[in-house]
């Protein structure tokens, strides 16, 4: 396990950041329609799920030509102001979503999805939280992360205070790839492959032992 968090801690922006430049491009554009700042932009590109700060710490050095140490703090601000609503308010949500059987479904759903990819927090809570939290890709994250701190009953400000660090930590890898450029996505690409073939290799190990026995 450490060493697959090592490897996905490097991977970060391969895909989600670098490979997906139309969504990038796409989200950009409505968002340069904005009259405010760049530091502005950079905030409000960070608050948004599944693109988050490993999306909007690339635009803001790449894209709007903003020194790291200006975008670092903003898209780490930005990425958190909404975990403190979803942790406060969430089960105010959850009690009137259920009230009607069509969103009741999907909130359902979505609880499902949350808790199959978040076995790490189940497991290790806070610590998994963390490091869930630190590993920047479309199905974790600090939105992802709050809602399965929630499912599992952790711990309000314990959540919040662990979320930070797996935010600063996905910072500073996202930022450290970023100032890398295309070499940064290469590292990435490479650890994302690895990890694949690992998971892979892992499963089908897991399948003959069912088999066996």
């Amino acid at each position: 396990m450490k060493r697959t968090v090592i490897i996905l801690l490097l991977l970060v922006i391969a895909i989600s950041l670098f490979a997906n430049e139309t969504f990038r491009e796409r989200l950009k554009s409505k968002i340069d329609k904005i009259n405010v700042s760049s530091e502005v932009k950079v905030f409000l590109i960070s608050m948004i799920p599944i693109f988050e700060l490993r999306g909007a710490i690339p635009l803001g050095i790449l894209a709007y030509k903003l020194p790291i140490w200006k975008v670092f703090p903003i898209a780490i601000a930005g990425n958190m102001v909404p975990i403190f609503f979803i942790l406060l308010f969430f089960d105010f949500v959850t009690k009137l979503f259920f009230k009607v059987p069509f969103l009741k479904k999907i909130l359902e759903t979505i609880f499902r999805r949350t808790r199959s990819k978040s076995a790490v927090i189940e497991k290790y809570e806070e610590i998994g939280l963390m490091f869930f939290v630190a590993i920047p890709l479309p199905i974790t994250g600090a939105w992802t992360g709050s809602l399965a701190a929630y499912l599992f009953g952790l711990s309000f400000w314990k959540s919040i205070l662990f979320i930070f660090f797996g935010v600063l930590i996905a910072g500073v890898v996202v930022s450290f790839l970023t100032s890398l450029k295309w070499l940064g996505a290469i590292i990435a690409a490479v650890a994302l492959i690895y990890v694949i073939i690992s998971n892979y290799v892992r499963k089908e190990k897991n399948k003959r032992k069912i088999t066996l026995s």
